[in-house]
């Protein structure tokens, strides 16, 4: 079997598969019908079918035997050799192939995305979480009217590094990101869950009221950084209205922590996606109740009730002794 890509196939199909799990958590966030969550998850699971079949394709390329194959599904040689042959394979991703053609000449249904400086439109989600941060930090880059020689000079990085940074093609550690923000004079909060999120990390699900209302505000700027900082006025128009201009301004001042639904209408205005912002958001709201009803600490903890037929000689509390918002 002879390759058609010096790429891997089943690498950018898994890419596809992150992209639509990502979909399908959003439409479940959003609560939408039945109908679309079933749908996606069809969608899902027939581009997991591909993925299997790409990554049969490339351990061939790479010598793999049936009998390793075989091992590795879990199944016969003889059922691998018949489930995956070439011919079976190569089929399949050709459907594959027909399918995404038709898909991206299909003009999804109530898209009002606006023209974006850099090429891209403003309300269009990048399917890989590394392209905001490389977007984030090319809009920096490019604000800070340095030449990449002279990113190079000030960072230690080579320049081919730093392009391939810019460009998304490499993922860079957290303490580059620090001294590029601070050549470019750009805040590394901005930039933190951009990071996390491009590494498949999750953020801290307990914090203090303030410190978190703080990161939901820097992940949500860090999105209208790697939109390239649109105005107030197109972040509105890309919601299809649904946010004023005092809305937005309020939120990128962090003048307002956003219900969900503002949420996100901002995060889909900016191209991101919601569900990379709901656990910073949930984690905001559980710091609210807590800020409310505070988790009383063990000295303060009335001990349970006697169990029935026993005796308790001490004072029952009074109805004054509970939490006060």
């Amino acid at each position: 079997m002879q390759p058609d890509s010096p790429l891997p196939l089943a690498r950018n199909i898994a890419e596809s598969v992150q992209a639509l799990a990502d979909g399908l958590l959003a439409a479940d966030y959003d609560e939408q019908d039945l109908t679309v969550l079933l749908g996606r998850a069809a969608e899902l699971t027939r581009e997991v079918e591909y993925y299997v079949c790409a990554a049969v394709h490339d351990a061939r390329i790479q010598g793999a035997g049936w009998d390793t194959v075989a091992a590795a599904a879990a199944v016969s040689a003889a059922t691998a050799r018949s489930r995956w042959a070439e011919k079976t394979v190569r089929r399949r991703l050709e459907r594959r192939a027909s399918e995404q053609s038709a898909a991206r000449q299909r003009d999804p249904a109530g898209h009002t995305a606006q023209p974006h400086p850099d090429g891209q439109e403003l309300g269009q989600t990048s399917e890989r979480p590394s392209g905001k941060l490389a977007a984030a930090l090319s809009h920096l880059h490019r604000s800070s009217g340095l030449t990449i020689r002279e990113v190079a000079d000030g960072t230690g990085l080579s320049p081919s590094y730093v392009s391939r940074i810019l460009s998304g093609e490499r993922l860079p550690t957290w303490p580059v990101v620090e001294t590029l923000a601070a050549l470019f004079d750009g805040d590394p909060d901005e930039l933190a869950v951009l990071w996390q999120n491009a590494h498949g990390m999750t953020p801290p699900a307990r914090q203090p009221l303030p410190d978190a209302a703080a990161r939901l505000n820097a992940a949500l700027r860090g999105l209208y950084l790697a939109a390239a900082c649109p105005s107030p006025a197109r972040i509105h128009e890309a919601s299809g209205n649904a946010l004023s201009v005092p809305t937005v301004k309020d939120i990128l001042g962090g003048r307002l922590v956003p219900d969900w639904k503002t949420t996100v209408a901002f995060v889909r205005a900016v191209g991101g996606t919601p569900a990379d912002i709901r656990p910073l958001w949930e984690a905001v709201h559980y710091a609210f109740l807590v800020f409310l009803d505070p988790v009383p600490d063990a000295a303060s903890t009335p001990p349970p009730a006697p169990h029935k037929g026993a005796t308790d000689t001490r004072e029952a509390p009074s109805a004054q002794d509970g939490h006060t918002p």
